[in-house]
């Protein structure tokens, strides 16, 4: 069979969503194909919480799930209801699967121009020079092949299969630490809190803190050689203390205690240091923790992690990959099954364990058992720019993280990582195990990373270009979901100007995502929800180095110092050969030798400046660009206002 469409996107996950509405809304016609037969991917499949810093609006269709989501609750529950008020807090969202899954589905079937292929996958590509032609997907059911042809291809699943069949280089394990002189990249260890090191963990220690009160010591192996480690897998499993809607699972017919005896000992009591599980549901006394609540007396539950069981899944077929998702499952239920009735358990930690359960109002066709596991990391695109740890720290001589002119969306959490091998130091968790929260910065993801090297109508919105390290704090939904929309609106760019995504114009993009209220900058100080006029131009300007740390200031009244580096830097916009990292630098020294605050500026007297400055380029007949009265003083706000309509296009 045979089909045609202006984009096809690849990937029924919140991403793949997220850029299937968004290319729908700009008039392109669509097919959207799932690998399984849900969509939501595994926000559908139990996560339940979008894992986030940053509270505010940052895209359009993220900030839809997040309303649909509160105003489900809303309105099945009551605005005063337990189910309200625990779905939404400090600015993240606590969803029950079927929830996403519903809210997901909707957004998609509302837009005609998309149509939804369920349980496909991709088998093989067609390629004209530079450019994919066509893709022919292979039903997991039948086996039975559809071909499509499209202009533009977007991959927006966990496995990047798009992607690697396009011929396109991904990579998958860790970096050695010569590879992008990032310190934390290669083997690691975490020593929490303020106990003893071991006498080989003293070179190379590094002092940083974790995001609790007790103090974190990273040792970072001497040799800095990369692997074949990656983050380990697990399903999170909705469990809820319900007894209506509570049902126990069957013991797994390839049930063994043996591999659970350890999750009860105290450290001290292991006969070796690579034991390879841990339990978030058990702290270190032996008692009972809960995390992660979600609506209706339910929780996601984030364990069991089985390190090294993954290893094959991300270039595995997809038989090879089933195999070993079974291997999760078994070990998931076997462990709450331990949990529950092995005598090596405290009494009182199993009675805990046994109000708990699986529910019977998800997941009813698939044993109340996620239909998804969480590939928390897999393939990585090697694309036109690598994002690494260093994307993610304070930038040299500023106050904020490094800056892309390119930027299509912002990523917020902490660079961290979960296990990725059992190996330990005396006193040490697991290596990999990493959150770098005093020192992450809130970032600017780069366009290039969603490009691949020699394709210019793909583009990648899970498997990015980024070293293991740099995963480490782009690996979230609400960044996926960001990037799917950033990656539509490039699509639908490229179609209006009659070229490819890998051809466009990144200026021109990041203008577009600025209109429309996507975040390409984050400020501290304003809120793209309040629609403020000069929003497009302090974002657009946030990627050109106009602020050199998180705040905007865009009430306050411009002077002659700012006004004057402003003014130079739209020049060499202009000209094709502004650095915004120089001139944020400039921002930052000037800031840093005044005396005391300088004059401000009114708004004609920073538009002559700026219209020097630009006719040394050759552009000439400028008018005044805004609604306020030239004569009077001009806030930073409306300067960017000025500067940005009067840039337009170039």
């Amino acid at each position: 069979m045979n089909r045609k469409a202006d984009v096809v996107v690849v990937g029924g996950t919140p991403s793949g969503v997220a850029c299937a509405v968004r290319c729908s809304r700009e008039g392109l016609h669509v097919v959207l194909v799932s690998f399984t037969s849900r969509l939501g991917g595994i926000m559908s499949s139990g996560l339940g919480v979008t894992d986030n810093v940053y509270a505010g609006f940052r895209a359009p269709i993220y900030e839809a799930f997040v309303r649909h989501v509160r105003e489900y609750y809303r309105s099945v529950y009551g605005e005063e209801s337990k189910q309200y008020q625990a779905c939404y807090a400090k600015g993240k969202l606590h969803v029950e699967p079927h929830v996403a899954e519903r809210v997901f589905t909707d957004l998609v079937h509302a837009e005609p121009r998309i149509s939804t292929l369920y349980r496909y996958y991709p088998v093989s590509v067609e390629r004209s020079g530079r450019r994919l032609s066509a893709v022919t997907l292979q039903s997991f059911d039948d086996g039975s092949l559809i071909r499509l042809e499209a202009d533009a291809f977007v991959d927006a699943s966990y496995e990047g299969d798009l992607a690697a069949e396009s011929g396109a280089e991904m990579r998958t394990g860790r970096e050695g630490r010569n590879a992008y002189g990032e310190p934390h990249a290669g083997k690691l260890f975490v020593f929490p809190g303020g106990g003893p090191i071991s006498p080989d963990a003293v070179d190379g220690l590094l002092d940083l803190r974790t995001i609790s009160d007790s103090g974190q010591r990273i040792f970072a192996d001497p040799s800095g050689e990369g692997d074949d480690a990656f983050q380990a897998y697990n399903f999170r499993v909705i469990l809820t203390c319900n007894p209506d809607n509570r049902v126990y699972p069957d013991r797994p017919e390839t049930y063994d205690r043996n591999l659970y005896l350890g999750i009860v000992k105290k450290p001290e009591e292991h006969d070796d240091s690579t034991f390879p599980l841990r339990s978030h549901l058990l702290l270190s006394d032996g008692s009972w923790s809960l995390r992660s609540h979600l609506p209706n007396e339910k929780l996601t539950w984030n364990d069991p992690l089985l390190l090294g069981a993954n290893l094959e899944y991300p270039t595995a077929n997809w038989a090879r990959r089933e195999e070993i998702v079974r291997k999760h499952k078994d070990f998931a239920l076997g462990m709450l099954y331990f949990l529950q009735h092995d005598v090596a358990v405290r009494p009182e930690v199993r009675l805990e364990a046994l109000r708990w359960g699986l529910p019977k109002d998800e997941f009813a066709d698939n044993g109340h058992f996620p239909y998804e596991i969480l590939v928390r990391e897999g393939r990585r695109l090697v694309g036109r720019y690598v994002f690494t740890e260093h994307d993610a720290l304070q930038a040299p001589g500023i106050q904020r993280a490094l800056i892309h002119a390119d930027s299509v969306g912002i990523a917020d959490w902490p660079v961290s990582s979960h296990d990725c091998t059992a190996d330990r130091r005396s006193g040490s968790l697991n290596d990999g195990v990493l959150n770098l929260t005093d020192i992450t910065r809130a970032s600017q993801i780069p366009y290039r990373v969603l490009l691949p090297k020699d394709t210019d109508n793909l583009l990648v919105t899970v498997c990015l270009s980024c070293s293991h390290m740099g995963w480490g704090t782009l690996r979230l939904e609400p960044v996926f979901i960001q990037l799917g929309e950033s990656a539509a609106f490039a699509v639908s760019l490229a179609a209006e100007l009659g070229t490819t995504p890998g051809k466009l114009d990144a200026n021109r993009l990041v203008r577009k995502l600025a209109d429309n209220r996507v975040m390409v900058s984050l400020f501290q100080d304003f809120d793209l929800s309040a629609g403020q006029g000069w929003e497009p131009a302090v974002q657009y300007f946030g990627t050109k180095g106009f602020f050199d740390a998180y705040e905007a200031k865009p009430e306050a009244l411009l002077d002659w110092y700012t006004a004057r580096i402003w003014a130079k830097a739209l020049g060499h916009l202009a000209a094709g050969d502004l650095s915004p990292l120089e001139t944020a630098d400039k921002m930052a020294k000037e800031r840093s030798r005044r005396a005391a605050e300088p004059e401000p500026v009114s708004g004609n007297e920073f538009f002559q400046i700026v219209k020097y400055e630009l006719s040394k380029h050759g552009i000439e007949g400028l008018r005044w660009p805004l609604e306020t009265e030239p004569e009077e003083a001009i806030t930073q706000g409306n300067a960017c206002l000025m500067l940005y309509r009067l840039c337009g296009g170039r």
